[in-house]
């Protein structure tokens, strides 16, 4: 009878040990189809290093343009680009000083701008819809602004996190479609300060 016991108990561990082994070559499977997703994702969200220097070529021509987007949109540009913002600013400069930015809570040092956005009171304008505010705001961007910003959209883009590629990756596609429009022939100053909108919508159809 311990005979029997023996060899059943063998038997079970070795049944033990081939489901676990299935189950590691599943889980191994998984993790391989896992990264070669996220590897794809990743590279239809990057654009080319040629692409790129094509679009800051044409970027660093413009004399400025009028962004208007959400504030919290712009928020997450200009951190990546300047270092930090925060969504209720209307200029670049404290009053004190460009670079000394009031402590974070908890922080002992003041956050510096690692490039100068140089955005004087003026140049960001809050939207008021009526008498109520949704967060839309005009940004008058200078091409230098322009190029900075698609840079660390570019940068964004090949980050591992795929959410944080993702957005980066539309934003800086948004931006191309405006550098798209830029006629380095055309006569200068026709076309300065164009208005060009974030604000994707949805179909007409399902607004109430």
């Amino acid at each position: 009878m311990f005979k029997t016991w023996r060899e059943e108990y063998r038997a079970s561990q070795a049944l033990k040990r081939q489901i676990e082994q299935e189950q590691w070559e599943q889980e191994k499977q998984w993790r391989e189809e896992d990264r070669a997703e996220r590897k794809k994702v990743l590279a239809e969200n990057s654009v080319s290093l040629e692409l790129h220097n094509d679009n800051l070529r044409a970027a660093t021509g413009v004399s400025y343009l009028t962004l208007v987007c959400h504030e919290d949109t712009w928020t997450f540009m200009a951190r990546r680009a300047f270092g930090q913002w925060e969504p209720h600013w209307t200029q670049s400069a404290a009053p004190a000083s460009i670079v000394n930015i009031p402590h974070s809570p908890g922080s002992t040092e003041a956050k510096q701008f690692k490039v100068n956005p140089n955005l004087p009171d003026g140049r960001i304008k809050k939207i008021a819809d009526g008498l109520t505010r949704r967060g839309m705001q005009e940004v008058l961007l200078s091409g230098h602004n322009l190029v900075q910003i698609l840079t660390a959209l570019h940068e964004g883009t090949k980050e591992d996190d795929v959410a944080l590629s993702a957005r980066c990756g539309r934003l800086y596609d948004k931006f191309v479609e405006f550098v798209d429009l830029v006629d380095p022939e055309a006569e200068a100053g026709k076309t300065t300060g164009i208005r060009f909108h974030i604000d994707d919508s949805v179909d007409a159809a399902y607004v109430k």
